[in-house]
């Protein structure tokens, strides 16, 4: 198990994200995404090219369960997600609005976790943007973790150094780093900067992809 952020770093994260679901309810703005549009924009990229049909999900950092909207609409419900989140009450929010089924939700934190299992799909979307004492560390930590529960592909977005600003609580990565640490994990990485965020996207496979 592995401690990168502090007591005092996750409490903030948990404090900020709860205190907004309490005033915005089950909005994307809760979550941190100013509107619906991004957040679907976000889903379609981070699994860009990947085979969603009858896979196992593991959803990391997975606020209200929205992508569960997204994969139902695109396999009809035929998969298998597990969500996890650091914030008690955002899963118990998800739990209560798409638990069920096929669906389950937990508390906790990836690094600290020993009994995850390994899902064909580990996804991430905006769990890495806030400023904490060691952001290259938390995300080098957290791309090794998820690589070692994936059994076909990752996906996890980043917001980039490539901008016109940026606001002190966010942490802006640099794409070329955090490529260079994703093809010590796998040969098989992908790196997409091309959509209209201020943010790019990684995937690593596990194996060479044919097109």
């Amino acid at each position: 198990m592995e401690q990168i952020l502090t007591v005092e770093e996750k409490k903030q994260i948990i404090d900020l994200y709860e205190k907004r679901l309490e005033e915005l309810g089950n909005d994307v703005r809760t979550v941190g995404w100013s509107s619906r549009e991004s957040q679907w924009l976000r889903f379609q990229v981070l699994t860009r090219g990947l085979a969603l049909q009858g896979r196992t999900i593991l959803d990391i950092g997975c606020g209200l369960g929205d992508l569960v909207v997204f994969l139902d609409q695109q396999t009809g419900g035929d998969y298998r997600y597990l969500g996890i989140d650091i914030s008690p009450r955002l899963i118990d929010r998800a739990a209560t609005l798409h638990g069920g089924g096929n669906r389950a939700f937990r508390t906790g934190d990836l690094l600290q976790m020993t009994d995850v299992e390994p899902a064909d799909l580990v996804l991430m979307s905006g769990a890495l943007t806030f400023r904490v004492s060691d952001n290259m560390a938390l995300a080098q930590s957290m791309l090794r973790r998820m690589y070692a529960l994936t059994r076909e592909s990752m996906a996890v977005n980043f917001l980039s150094s490539h901008v016109d600003y940026q606001l002190e609580k966010n942490f802006h990565y640099d794409p070329s780093q955090i490529f260079s640490f994703a093809k010590k994990l796998t040969p098989w990485v992908a790196l997409w900067h091309d959509y209209p965020l201020w943010e790019f996207t990684l995937q690593l496979h596990t194996h060479s992809r044919s097109f």
